[in-house]
This record gives C-alpha cells, sequence and structure tokens, in this order.
C-alpha cells in the first residue's frame, strides 16, 4: 500500500463530507492507499457521517472511535494503524485538490525521500481564496536534501503539507504531542533527525479559514489558558534539544521558541482574563528567552499588528484595551458586515 491518510475528526459535520469526497478523487484505486478517520468523541453528526462513507466504501476508509484525546491524539491512534508506505495527515475541515496524492506519488516519491512538502492554499468556506489557487497538482522541485538544512532554512510547519515515509517515523518513535500547537513540535523532532527531505511547488492542500470551531478560532476561555500553558511545554521541549548541545539545528530551534511567543500573544486576546490569571502568565513570560527574529516577508501592517499583541503582555489595561477592540468592536461589529458584503458579492 503506498500511502495511509490520517483525518482526525471532531465536531466538524459541515466540512467533513467535502474533504472526505476529496479524498475519493485522488485517482488512486483500491489497495493502493487508505483513509484512516478518527473519530475523536465528536458530540455532532460526525460519526454517522464516517458510518455512511465506510459502508459505502470499505475498501478505502476505516474508521476509529475513541473517547476524546485531542488533534495530536487521534493523529497518533491514526498513526498507529497504518498501513502505508508513506503516512499523511488531513484536517477533516480542509481538503485536496483532485489526483493531487496520484500526481506526488508518482512524480516525486520514485526514489523515497523520507519527507515530501507541497503547498497550500488558504480558503474561505465559500471557496473564495487568498492567495493563488493551483487547480492542478503539477508543480517541480524547489529543494532536495538534508532535512536539517530544509528547516532552518524554512519554517515547514504544518503536518498535513506533507508526506513521510513510515518507516522513518517508526524508527525514530516520532508521535504527535497532546499539546496545542503540535505540528511544530512533531516536524521539530522529524527534522532534527536529517531526513531525506523534497519540497516541491505543487499547490494541492486547501486550507479553511471559515470553520469558527477549529482549535485556531477558539474562544473557550479554559481553552485559551491551556493552549498558553501549552505554549511553555513546548518551549521547554524544543530548548531541551538546545540544552543538549544539538546546535545544527539551533536556527530551527530558536525560530519555534520565538514562534511559540507569537502564539501566546495571539492567544492571550483572544479572551478576557482576570489582573491575576494575566500577571500569572506575564510571569511565566518575562523568563522566558527572546531571539532575534528571521526575515520576514510580512507588510509593515502586519508587524504592527504583531507589536501591538506583544505590548498587551506589558500592561494589563492596554490588554483590556486591545481585547475590546478586537473582540468586540472588529469580531462582533465589523467583521459580520465583511462578510455580508463578502456573500453580496
Amino acid at each position: 500500500m503506498k500511502l495511509s491518510v490520517i483525518v482526525p475528526v471532531y465536531n466538524v459535520e459541515n466540512f467533513l463530507p467535502r474533504c472526505l469526497d476529496s479524498l475519493l478523487r485522488q485517482g488512486m484505486g483500491v489497495g493502493e492507499y487508505e483513509v484512516i478517520c478518527v473519530n475523536d468523541g465528536s458530540p455532532d453528526n460526525s460519526a454517522a457521517i464516517l458510518a455512511d462513507y465506510e459502508k459505502q466504501h470499505p475498501d478505502i476508509f476505516r474508521v476509529i472511535t475513541q473517547e476524546n484525546q485531542g488533534l495530536g491524539g487521534a493523529r497518533n491512534t491514526g498513526t498507529a494503524q497504518a498501513q502505508g508506505e508513506y503516512v499523511t495527515y488531513l484536517d477533516s475541515d480542509d481538503y485536496i485538490i483532485d489526483n493531487a496524492y496520484s500526481y506526488l506519488l508518482e512524480h516525486f516519491c520514485g526514489d523515497k525521500p523520507d519527507v515530501l512538502c507541497y503547498g497550500y492554499a488558504c480558503i474561505y468556506t465559500d471557496g473564495k481564496t487568498r492567495q493563488h489557487s493551483q487547480a492542478t497538482p503539477d508543480g517541480e522541485v524547489t529543494f532536495d536534501g538534508d532535512g536539517v538544512d530544509a528547516y532552518n532554512r524554512w519554517p515547514l510547519t504544518f503536518v498535513w503539507s506533507k508526506f513521510y515515509k513510515r518507516s522513518f517515523i517508526q524508527q525514530h518513535q516520532i508521535e504527535s504531542h497532546i499539546v496545542s500547537c503540535q505540528d511544530e513540535v512533531f516536524n521539530f523532532d522529524v527534522f532534527r533527525h536529517h531526513p531525506h527531505t523534497r519540497i516541491v511547488s505543487s499547490n494541492v492542500c486547501r486550507y479553511e479559514l471559515g470553520n469558527e470551531n477549529s482549535i485556531q478560532r477558539t474562544v473557550n476561555k479554559q481553552k485559551v489558558l491551556k493552549t498558553l500553558d501549552d505554549m511553555f511545554l513546548n518551549i521547554d521541549y524544543v530548548r531541551g534539544f538546545l540544552a543538549a548541545g544539538q546546535k545544527e539545528i539551533e536556527p530551527a530551534a530558536m525560530r519555534s521558541i520565538n514562534n511559540f511567543q507569537n502564539v501566546y500573544h495571539k492567544k492571550l486576546i483572544m479572551v478576557f482574563l482576570s489582573w491575576k490569571e494575566w500577571h500569572a502568565f506575564r510571569k511565566k513570560m518575562q523568563g522566558l528567552p527572546a531571539y532575534k527574529p528571521v526575515p520576514t516577508s510580512e507588510s509593515r501592517s502586519a508587524r504592527w499588528l504583531g507589536n501591538v499583541k506583544k505590548w498587551s503582555g506589558s500592561s494589563y489595561l492596554f490588554y483590556i484595551v486591545v481585547c475590546f477592540i478586537r473582540n468586540v468592536i472588529f469580531f462582533k461589529l465589523i467583521r459580520p458586515l465583511m462578510l455580508r458584503k463578502q456573500t453580496a458579492e
């Protein structure tokens, strides 16, 4: 079997059929690939949808049901059951363009690289893209070499834009961590082991930005507090490799630590914390290292907004003001008007 596609499923009934239908249009025959859907205790109608697809396509879809363990736990469950030479992960609110997986396997995996990285486009629920949307999987190789070199040079963060050789994952005992932002920790663990890495320009994955229930969009206070705690666990994990003297991966490690701190500032302003809660996290942040940022292609306005997020960690009054502007003025008043206008167009 060439490929195992792991699809974690939680509270995605509005997006799940689109995802699963796209996996039926990959130009691959029975026995060439499998789709392992892990129902992670989903409270909505996702279980019924999965059962229907498994019944109609038993040679392709396999459903595993478990109590909720989070995204990382669901990915680990699927990986443990995988039989393909390669493993890939697809979030259930995203999808893949037609014939992408067969094209990638045929054109770029002939000599069996350990990791194949491909491109994606961000979309909204209505199908509109935020960047160039390529309708075919055509592409070319832009990098072929040592994964340490690749990861030091580029932020190859997401697991859903890659094929991983299953034997490589097993050999190095790599698992998803049961924490927020596990993609970056997982890939740090992968690339530090010097995988033969190939990067291609094929733009095939479609990343959904319109799912209000996604981890990135949650405004549940307890979940945000957990994410903030997880950031410190992730930073400690990456810092451990630096402490152990693995200097060759140092540029990527410093970038990862900065990224985790950026996520911290982003999450901090998504909910209103009490002064005591805010102060506790601020105290933790003060003890963390801050590295010189890597060059960025962000616009001036994006960098300015990034600084605003960071300033919210220095003054509780400023933090409350930023929270009010973001959560009340923008998301409750301005953004609904923007969406209505976009729908009308």
